[in-house]
């Protein structure tokens, strides 16, 4: 089965509703953080067949939280469609996707922005606490799509970026923003 525009992925669980703490499988009430549960990656089935992506069946997609929810994306048992767009824009659900290997490759015009690690000390009556920081107006571009360095931005490069458009999803174990090349408002080169 081959989508025109779109992928085809296997999404068997869409939701992470166990945690493990000290080597024990707790249930976890996903309904408290509904976005930040829903799972946003899975093994693709296959590709586009208008749009050559350079991604093979078995690799790993990550897409938008809501094609996990949309019924009308949801094909059979646990089959599922994520829109795709090579030009970009929010339509695009694919953001990118993992090679065997590890390797990253965004998609469109989508970016993944590591973000900044802030610890500060404070003493209150004798007791040192830590407090991270977040500041959520600029990051690290971590992984870049091909347009990206046309407009003069590269893997490394602090930039900043407009109100509201960064939205955390795990990559690879860790937490990354997600956002378009539109997002990003300046380039302050690492």
């Amino acid at each position: 089965m081959r989508a025109l525009g779109m992928f085809v992925v296997r999404l068997p669980k869409k939701f992470k509703d166990t945690i493990s703490i000290a080597g024990q499988e707790m249930y976890l009430a996903s309904k408290f953080d509904e976005f930040g549960n829903r799972i946003n990656y899975a093994e693709i089935v296959s590709t586009p067949a208008r749009h050559e992506v350079g991604a093979n069946p078995g690799d790993i997609l990550y897409f938008h939280h809501h094609v996990c929810v949309e019924k009308s994306l949801h094909l059979e048992d646990d089959l599922y469609m994520v829109r795709y767009d090579p030009n970009g824009g929010y339509g695009s659900h694919a953001y990118a996707y993992e090679t065997p290997s590890g390797e990253i490759h965004m998609l469109s015009d989508w970016v993944f922005v590591e973000q900044p690690q802030k610890v500060t000390e404070k003493i209150v009556e004798g007791i040192i606490i830590l407090e991270e920081d977040k500041d959520a107006d600029h990051g690290f571009i971590r992984y870049a799509n091909k347009e990206l360095a046309y407009l003069g931005a590269k893997v490394g490069d602090k930039v900043y970026f407009s109100k509201h458009s960064d939205y955390a999803m795990e990559v690879k174990g860790e937490t990354l923003w997600r956002m378009r090349n539109d997002d990003l408002l300046y380039v302050r080169n690492a």
